[in-house]
């Protein structure tokens, strides 16, 4: 028996250390300006897929394959901002959609809500790639009020239709940057939520794709995809490792979105110094815990970085949030956001 296990261990184990394998397609304008971050990046493991109606939008982003929907009837002209026909585009090229999500297994599809092409291909290619047996994250991004009406309700309806196409949903509103900092320089702006995005996507991939102490395996990460419903991915990095600044730089960036409250699955991953203490970790973990869901295993991941020397990185996913759950932080006076002048000034958190 034991020259059977050894036989398996030398010739058979390598086949299995293989990490996840991730595809991250951004779809529309606004997806990706986003993707097109990430792809510089290079972050290990995944694959970027840039999406578009418009060929001279698609033509200028960066990524390992570019795929221009409805070109045999648009001839790369877009859609107009009509969601019906960003629909059909993505329909036609479902065979094309199918091979470049063939044998992933987490796929990320972002994209903003309320023109054309996002709000009407990203659910369409979200449904296609969990066919492929994929998991779906979509990471939606809301249009400003200043925008009309008639645009953010399209927002919401594509929104609701995004959400039942994926296996759980990130929202991000567009309209919290000109609640929080109406003086922002148009680009600036845009700017601030792409990197914020990209940092998002990167900081939750590297928490699988990069070895830790106390690993995050990709189960783990499926768990809490599978728990479905509106999701929420909380990050920043700690100048010190006392919980409360670690606490303040988690939940502290509104544009975030920190409210969780009834969270029913939860995932925490940290990386810190040498110096980090037990304690410290037990008061973040128990101070998580009062707003998710009672009982709620929050699964914990821990890497030691000692280029880091005191600083600590954590990173949070939370889904399952119930609907009276995770508002908006507009609902909250100004005054009430924590840590607004340090995350939307000159020191936003980002990916080191």
């Amino acid at each position: 028996m034991l020259n059977r296990l050894e036989e398996f261990d030398s010739q058979n184990l390598q086949e299995y250390v293989t990490p996840p394998r991730i595809r991250l397609m951004g779809v529309g304008g606004a997806g990706n300006n986003i993707l097109r971050r990430l792809h510089r990046r290079t972050i290990s493991g995944t694959e970027t897929i840039a999406l578009n109606t418009d060929a001279i939008q698609l033509n200028v982003c960066q990524a390992d394959r570019l795929l221009l929907l409805g070109k045999e009837e648009n001839k790369g002209r877009g859609t107009g901002g009509r969601p019906q026909l960003g629909r059909r585009y993505a329909e036609d090229e479902r065979e094309l959609i199918k091979a470049c999500v063939e044998g992933a297994d987490l796929v990320f599809v972002i994209a903003a809500m309320g023109g054309g092409t996002g709000t009407g291909a990203a659910p369409v290619i979200a449904r296609i790639a969990r066919e492929a047996d994929a998991l779906v994250v979509g990471v939606s991004i809301l249009p400003q009020t200043m925008e009309g009406k008639p645009k953010r309700q399209l927002a919401r309806d594509g929104l609701e239709e995004f959400r039942q196409a994926c296996n759980c949903v990130i929202e991000l509103d567009n309209q919290l940057l000109q609640e929080l900092r109406p003086d922002y320089p148009f680009k600036r702006a845009y700017d601030v939520m792409s990197d914020l995005v990209a940092d998002m996507v990167q900081t939750l991939t590297e928490t699988v794709t990069v070895p830790s102490t106390i690993n995050v395996d990709f189960a783990d990460l499926k768990r809490i995809i599978e728990a479905g419903g509106s999701a929420k991915v909380l990050f920043g990095e700690a100048s010190s490792p006392e919980p409360a600044d670690v606490l303040n730089h988690l939940l502290g960036n509104p544009l975030l979105n920190p409210d969780f409250q009834g969270a029913e699955a939860a995932l925490l991953h940290i990386t810190a110094g040498t110096d980090f203490a037990l304690s410290n970790c037990h008061e973040i973990m128990a101070a998580l815990r009062v707003d998710l869901a009672r009982d709620v295993n929050l699964i914990l991941g821990y890497r030691t970085d000692e280029s880091l020397d005191s600083r600590v990185r954590v990173v949070m996913l939370v889904s399952a949030i119930p609907a009276n759950g995770g508002k908006l932080e507009l609902d909250r006076p100004f005054g009430e956001h924590n840590n607004t002048a340090s995350v939307l000034g000159d020191t936003i958190p980002m990916v080191g």
